[in-house]
């Protein structure tokens, strides 16, 4: 069973097709590229998949579940994310910091709650860092940086 996949995905522009019956399975643990010159429509394909874009027709399936007409944050919810090229971090914050902003989508606490730091709102963030200091800082392998301020470190490192 594929964790991903996206079945004969169309995506046109006004007239312009960008996408032409696109097709891929992407299994669990698998390292998976999609490449290609300039417009090939790479970045429209993972823009589909993250529901930036919608497709004109096909499905995108993530572990067996359609999630072809939901909504951007809510397939965010669901773990499926991406990259952009350019950088786009805090660089007056720490490296901690920035991939906490990164998580938010997984808290469940409210605005009001969440912007006084109290009650499930300080919970859940005791939660996530706990999480994002067990997985990502050392999947990343920057437990010397966590504590540094993005905008002093080198642009590989960022």
């Amino acid at each position: 069973m594929a964790q991903l996949e996206v079945q004969d995905l169309h995506l046109s522009f006004g007239g312009l097709s960008a996408l032409n019956g696109v097709s891929l399975a992407v299994e669990p643990g698998e390292i998976f590229a999609i490449i290609g010159p300039n417009g090939a429509g790479k970045t429209c394909i993972l823009n589909c998949i993250c529901r930036f874009y919608h497709p004109d027709t096909g499905k995108i399936l993530f572990e067996d579940r359609d999630v072809t007409q939901l909504a951007s944050h809510k397939v965010a919810g669901l773990g499926i994310a991406r990259t952009f090229q350019n950088i786009e971090l805090f660089q007056g914050m720490t490296v901690l910091d920035n991939i906490k902003l990164g998580a938010h989508v997984h808290l469940r606490s409210g605005f009001l709650s969440g912007g006084f730091y109290w009650g499930k709102a300080r919970k859940e963030e005791v939660k996530l860092r706990q999480e994002i200091e067990e997985r990502i800082i050392d999947l990343l392998e920057i437990q010397a940086i966590r504590k540094k301020i993005v905008g002093t470190l080198p642009y590989g490192l960022q």
